[in-house]
């Protein structure tokens, strides 16, 4: 199958230049790919504002449906990272959506307190984890991939390939790539990393982009340059066996030592 990077630089409150800009983009690449990735609140950016403002509901999302009517026309899924308003709550999320309608919603686990998302959002605490016609798919946020163990569940739930919208601080960019390496080869599947690019003037840092794919040896299969830019791949989820079959890892752990358990129900 073919995944789909969209790289675009978001402008932090400007909602109507950042949808004309990401709407375009999807619309473009949605005929000749079947998985779309856009950044971290791709929206709205950081300012907070605008996030009070321009939240949506899974049943009122103005981005959401107009998502929603790309995927249902080309038959594609996107994963589109919005604030979403649920139960009086704010959650930086991430909504699946295909051909069929909204498959899932991921609320980030993890806030990233340098941008005070702590402050602005709600932790979320379900584990991202979809069935689709093209993959199982896993779902994480920016600095959810810090956290190994998160990924390692998603890996034992079945996920096949994991995608993670971003807004990673260029200060931070080598960790992004090294993390976004080592989680496809530590847990040997499909890593797909979508970060934005330019200036945001509400965190005062640089996004260099970076936005990648690897796959479960770990190797790049597709890196974007420092531009705005659409990144294409194509995968094979035949490979996930392949790899496991010559580096046998799932086989050669030690669970009677380090069994894992979670509230999600995962069990070593």
């Amino acid at each position: 199958m073919k995944v789909s990077l969209i790289q675009m630089r978001v402008k932090d409150g400007d909602v109507k230049a950042n949808m004309a800009a990401g709407l375009t983009k999807v619309r473009d690449v949605a005929p000749r790919t079947d998985l779309i990735v856009l950044p971290e609140l791709w929206t709205t950016g950081y300012n907070i504002h605008a996030i009070k403002k321009y939240n949506e509901t899974l049943e009122e999302g103005w981005s959401i449906k107009a998502v929603e009517g790309i995927a249902h026309e080309y038959g594609v899924y996107v994963l589109s990272s919005v604030p979403l308003r649920d139960e009086g709550k704010l959650y930086d999320s991430a909504v699946l959506i295909g051909p069929e309608g909204i498959v899932g919603v991921y609320k980030k686990i993890h806030l990233f307190r340098p941008y005070s998302e702590d402050k602005i959002f709600a932790k979320g605490d379900a584990l991202g984890l979809f069935e689709t016609s093209i993959a199982k798919v896993g779902v994480a946020i920016c600095y959810d991939l810090r956290f190994p163990e998160l990924f390692r569940l998603l890996a034992m739930g079945g996920a096949e390939i994991i995608l993670v919208p971003a807004s990673w601080g260029a200060p931070r960019a080598l960790q992004w790539r090294t993390l976004l390496r080592a989680r496809a080869a530590e847990n040997e599947l499909f890593m797909v990393g979508v970060n934005r690019f330019g200036r945001s003037e509400v965190t005062g840092e640089e996004y260099l982009g970076d936005s990648a794919i690897y796959d479960p040896f770990g190797f790049e299969l597709v890196h974007s340059e420092g531009s705005e830019e659409v990144i294409t791949a194509e995968i094979n989820l035949r490979a996930i066996q392949e790899v496991r079959r010559k580096l046998p890892l799932w086989e050669d752990r030690r669970k009677d030592k380090y069994g894992v358990w979670s509230v999600w129900g995962i069990k070593d």
